[in-house]
């Protein structure tokens, strides 16, 4: 009986103990003299962020709400959501080697060792990697490249011109993202999937599947975030929903237990490491070997284990080279960020061209001074020389960011940015669409118009964050560029694009990680 009691008393103890723990985190910002939206105890405002359809309107409007600086708490996590350019420089620039992590959840951070990939990995994993990686898009790199993406632009034309007969409009949408991945599988992995004609490609079905599937809305995911202490108990859960999986794959259909379908990022994990051992297994001249994403970065690995360490500034790492489970990673990263990223920029483009017309025939206008070539290709010195189309992508993805999740960043050591005690693991989110927006940082005219000529002026190193900034910043941008210079140049080439009925209902924004439009009803006309 005293036991029980004792026991009892120690269990109200700790749980007295955590409600003063979460009353104290509620007023964390206020204590801070930094304003914000009130939060709900054990939730902070989760329970208003879990519930939000576009994450980034919420924010803009708290920011012309609380101002340029101030606080929201991820359960008991602070995060600092700020749109002052100044502050973010120091963030993301000077003061990198304090940021240098990006903010994943949970379940992304307990993937160690070689399985990590860039966007995930931080200290001198990450500057390894980066390291190794970047060479992969040099000017030498892409200039082997464009040839591939022009066939599988060229199916996408051979399709366009059925639609154009029809005269009917159509979601190109749809149509760029079977484009895209078509260029990602030619270009990383030398492979023609011709996903553009195969509706039905398993491949394509688990890509959209694995975006789908944000880890940040998953329920584990939220526990460990409410419940920070159960984050180990979490970890082994999840290991044990994948083993039941394998579990049930192997014998389901053979025994009482449901078939439970592997989850699509490691189903994509284990096809690339197929893919691999295939290319490692075949024995041919250096000279013969494809010149693709994947080879190059294989080009560069290794069989024995490297150290492993998270301290950018530890200097005992001399290694130069991947191991094979990290390329396997990173070419997940990139099938994944490749296919879905440039997809939706191409949608964002289009939505600007049918709904703009002046802006369409000043682009036009300077893809046909280009040099096209006997095979009616454009090379990569004319595409990335094309000052318009440069300005209008920009534009582009001024007003449309799509990968705002991606530039969240994570104390890994306390500092002063600004003035303000930035402690470690607080979160600092960019409020992308409120600087994108900015009067200040982008007038004289309204930022609300489009403009492309506004980027020839100079602006503030912080004022576009369409691709993130500073080290970590995209890896890809140029090889993304290249690939929408050259899609939009052989449409525009060819095309009047024209906005359908639904143009504009169509293009209302979701948000899962990426921010996406619906569709993107248009109609051609021939020209």
């Amino acid at each position: 009986m005293i036991l029980t009691i004792f026991l009892l008393a120690i269990t109200l103890c700790l749980i007295l103990g955590y409600i003063c723990i979460l009353k104290s985190r509620c007023n964390y910002f206020k204590q801070r003299g930094l304003p914000g939206p009130s939060p709900v105890l054990f939730f902070g405002h989760y329970r208003i962020l879990w519930s939000l359809p576009n994450l980034s309107e919420q924010l803009r409007q708290w920011t012309q709400q609380y101002g340029s600086i101030y606080g929201l708490l991820e359960g008991t996590r602070p995060m600092y959501v700020v749109s002052d350019v100044n502050f973010l420089q120091e963030v993301f620039i000077k003061q990198f080697a304090s940021f240098n992590t990006r903010s994943i959840p949970f379940l992304m951070k307990k993937v160690k060792g070689h399985q990590v990939h860039m966007f995930g990995a931080s200290g001198s994993t990450w500057h390894r990697q980066r390291h190794i990686i970047n060479p992969t898009f040099s000017t030498a790199k892409l200039k082997l490249m464009p040839s591939s993406i022009h066939d599988c632009i060229q199916s996408l034309m051979n399709k366009l011109k059925n639609l154009d007969e029809k005269g009917e409009e159509f979601n190109i949408y749809e149509m760029y993202r079977r484009l895209t991945m078509d260029v990602i599988c030619r270009c990383a992995f030398g492979i023609n999937m011709d996903m553009q004609n195969d509706v039905n490609n398993i491949l394509m079905r688990k890509c959209k599947l694995a975006i789908d599937d944000n880890p940040e809305r998953l329920f584990l995911t939220k526990l460990g975030n409410l419940l920070p202490f159960l984050i180990p108990i979490l970890h082994y859960v999840m290991i044990g929903q994948m083993l039941l999986g394998a579990f049930s794959r192997a014998i389901g259909s053979m025994w009482f237990l449901p078939k439970i379908e592997e989850l699509p990022a490691l189903w994509i994990l284990n096809q690339i490491g197929s893919i691999i051992n295939t290319r490692r297994q075949v024995k041919c001249d250096d000279k013969l070997r494809q010149v693709d994403l994947l080879q190059l970065m294989l080009n560069a690995t290794i069989s024995d284990d490297i150290k492993i360490t998270d301290d950018l500034n530890d200097k005992s790492i001399a290694s130069k080279q991947l191991h094979k489970e990290e390329v396997i990673a990173n070419m997940l990263l990139f099938m994944i960020a490749g296919y879905d990223s440039v997809s939706t920029v191409l949608a964002s483009c289009t939505y600007v061209l049918a709904t703009k017309n002046d802006i369409q025939e000043k682009l036009r206008a300077e893809i046909d001074e280009q040099e096209w070539n006997d095979d009616n290709q454009l090379s990569y010195d004319i595409i990335m020389n094309m000052s318009y189309m440069d300005i209008f992508l920009r534009e582009v993805l001024r007003m449309y960011p799509i990968a705002i999740a991606a530039t969240k960043r994570e104390c890994n050591m306390t500092t002063i940015v600004n003035g303000h005690k930035i402690e470690k693991g607080v979160v600092i989110q960019p409020d992308v669409l409120s600087i994108h927006y900015d009067r200040n940082l982008w007038g004289p005219e309204d930022p609300n118009l489009f403009i492309p000529e506004r980027h020839l002026t100079k602006r503030h190193p912080m004022a576009h964050m369409a691709f993130g900034a500073g080290p970590r910043g995209c890896v890809g941008i140029r090889f993304a560029f290249m690939e929408l210079k050259l899609c939009l140049s052989q449409l525009l080439r060819h095309y009047k694009i024209l906005p359908g009925d639904n143009i504009e209902q169509g293009f209302k924004h979701q948000e899962t990680f990426l921010i996406q439009p619906n569709a993107v009803y248009i109609k051609l006309e021939k020209r």
